[in-house]
């Protein structure tokens, strides 16, 4: 039986049958918390709704109700709501042997990006040089940091409550040896690893929107030898070379030559919209 069917028994009596036809059909789990998106009309129905939550999965500590937006230069969750259970949003997330340390009422956390975040760490070769660009808490370098044999990995970020939990992850993950943490303003930044003599086997641009104003700032760190650049942006499904195209374009005004390598459909992001990866070999 499925999350929406056993929810529906047991709040029979407590909601009308058109509020019961109207919950929803399964929840997010980040750790032992339920995040749990309602339509407008069940809003007010919120607290009895975790309450009974918590009853089908005594395994869970709590519920907090989520608004289900992602806003600002820091895309911080919009309106999550404490309703059941134990109030404690910081959470450790466990994933492919990762463990990621956040606020989930503070720091955004995607499950879409599962298999991206596990996916990227195998393209690393042994004694890689990488630049994290947008790291956030560590969603691809501590991965990287754990299965591959990366040389080094400079993790950039200019949030600071995510600049805080990423250097607490470092440390939970045992990855000191491993990541340096950086923080402040990826063009800043890239441009003093780049006067610093550092150049990057790899390069991470994970970010919405479509990074497109660092393209130039990432080019500075290229390798003679080349350098593998992982893009993204939403998009159609078939329309992912528009991704690539923009970044092609800008790498060429600044006299680099580029070639698509691979790209990935991430997850569904709307009304036939979807996250995209595309991988790019830049040369000088």
């Amino acid at each position: 039986m499925n999350f929406k069917d056993r929810l529906k028994i047991a709040l029979n009596s407590e909601l009308t049958q058109e509020e019961l036809d109207k919950l929803p059909r399964g929840f997010q789990m980040i750790s032992k918390i339920i995040l749990l998106k309602l339509l407008s009309e069940l809003y007010e129905k919120r607290f009895i709704i975790a309450k009974k939550c918590l009853e089908l999965y005594p395994k869970m500590e709590s519920v907090y109700y989520y608004g289900g937006k992602i806003t600002g230069q820091f895309r911080i969750p919009e309106k999550i709501e404490f309703l059941a259970g134990k109030d404690n949003p910081v959470v450790v997330h466990k994933e492919h042997k990762v463990m990621y340390k956040f606020d989930i009422t503070k720091i955004m956390f995607s499950k879409g990006n599962l298999n991206e975040r596990k996916k990227l760490a195998t393209l690393v070769k042994p004694g890689e040089i990488i630049i994290d660009m947008f790291a956030g808490i560590g969603y691809f370098s501590l991965p990287i940091g754990i299965h591959s044999e990366a040389k080094i990995i400079y993790s950039i970020e200019l949030n600071p409550v995510a600049f805080e939990y990423l250097k607490e992850n470092v440390k939970l993950n045992h990855l000191e040896f491993k990541i340096i943490p950086i923080f402040g303003n990826c063009k800043e930044k890239v441009k003093e690893l780049d006067e610093n003599g550092i150049a990057a086997d790899r390069i991470i641009m994970a970010v919405f929107p479509a990074p497109k104003d660092f393209i130039s700032s990432a080019l500075l760190c290229v390798k003679d030898s080349g350098t593998f650049i992982h893009y993204e942006g939403v998009i159609e499904k078939d329309n992912y070379l528009e991704i690539y195209d923009e970044f092609d374009k800008v790498a060429q005004q600044n006299g680099y030559q580029c070639e698509l390598i691979e790209h990935r459909v991430v997850k569904s992001y709307g009304p036939r919209l979807y996250h995209i990866v595309v991988d790019i070999l830049v040369n000088k």
